[in-house]
């Protein structure tokens, strides 16, 4: 199969109105449906839909890396920059204005990772979690205690009794 035809019979090249598309994707920050309209293609109800399809095509997608690529090539910025841009400011704005030089500091504190976030667990009320356990159990024989007296009202002998747990030692 020859690189001009594809499937069906499609072009496997890009056309001047795909560049046109990959600029204007480019141009209104990656909206396709507008870069859709904007580079001519017939107007649609479905731009969306139809921008979606163009930037599946291998070509389209192959030019649009290529251009994330030289924009990230040619952009100065980088965690190193954003670092030493922080610290001068931390530096400059010391005496001058120190809320900058503290949230300046505070940035790269969270670069650097000093600020975890942690989290505590307990009970509730911050109690220790082995307070829960003996509130359960206190729970759970005040429960009994209810119930039993509930299958007391109908008298003895109409409500099978609980069994007494083993090793209990109590009455």
């Amino acid at each position: 199969m020859s690189e001009k035809k594809a499937k069906r019979g499609r072009p496997q090249r890009l056309t001047p109105k795909m560049e046109t598309f990959v600029d204007c994707y480019f141009a209104n920050g990656f909206n396709g449906a507008l870069a859709y309209e904007q580079a001519g293609y017939s107007y649609t109800k479905d731009a969306s839909n139809e921008a979606s399809r163009l930037l599946k095509h291998p070509k389209v997608q192959e030019l649009v890396q290529e251009r994330k690529a030289e924009r990230k090539k040619d952009s100065d910025l980088s965690a190193e920059y954003v670092i030493q841009k922080l610290i001068a400011i931390a530096d400059a704005n010391e005496a001058d204005n120190p809320t900058a030089s503290l949230r300046s500091l505070e940035l790269l504190g969270k670069h650097l990772g000093l600020y975890k976030d942690r989290q505590e667990i307990s009970g509730p009320d911050g109690e220790a979690i082995q307070m829960m356990e003996q509130k359960t159990q206190e729970n759970v024989e005040s429960f009994k205690s209810k119930l039993a007296s509930l299958a007391n009202r109908r008298g003895p002998g109409k409500v099978t009794e609980f069994p007494k747990p083993a090793g209990d030692g109590s009455p």
